[in-house]
């Protein structure tokens, strides 16, 4: 293979790695956090209640400051709220219990 030849290959490989890298971050704008939809163990992530920190260690089904990734219209289908909304439910402890009934009832 000569220099040219071995140039032109590079810069094509260079350019479809270079395409290739967008594919994962139009993906990402395709997901969102959907808090309040999450059983039990399958949670992404540490929640806003600050009851863990790691991803699969919810102990509570529907917790409202519990988040899965999902496709962005998905959550709303579900019943489940953005971050402000979590927010907003967790500061009242009426209103957590409330929402989490809600959810049990819905999802089962």
């Amino acid at each position: 293979m000569n220099k040219r030849q071995f140039l032109s290959t590079a810069a094509a490989s260079m350019l479809a790695m270079g395409v290739l890298a967008t594919v994962p971050a139009a993906h990402a704008e395709s997901m969102g956090k959907c808090f309040g939809v999450a059983k039990a163990g399958q949670n992404d992530c540490a929640g806003l209640s600050g009851l863990h920190s790691c991803k699969g260690t919810s102990t509570m089904s529907y917790n409202p400051g519990d988040f899965v990734v999902k496709p962005t219209g998905t959550c709303e289908k579900l019943g489940g709220l953005d971050m402000a909304q979590a927010k907003a439910v967790l500061a009242s402890p009426e209103k957590t219990k409330a929402f989490e009934a809600s959810m049990a009832k819905k999802m089962s």
